[in-house]
């Protein structure tokens, strides 16, 4: 009786740090590619910011 109730749990814990591990990494890469596009834009501006200089 106690066998299977602890089985059920077991299962349903696994099945929902999944779910919350999958949303977490969709967040983690999203996060990601937002830093990686501010850092280029970063760097353009410091660029355009060079060459106007130079002009």
């Amino acid at each position: 009786m106690l066998l299977p109730y602890l089985l059920g749990v077991l299962t349903g814990i696994a099945i929902a740090s999944f779910f919350i591990g999958k949303e977490l990494y969709k967040y983690y890469i999203k996060n990601k590619v937002q830093s990686k596009q501010l850092e280029r834009l970063k760097r353009l501006k410091q660029k355009n910011k060079k060459v106007t200089i130079a002009i």
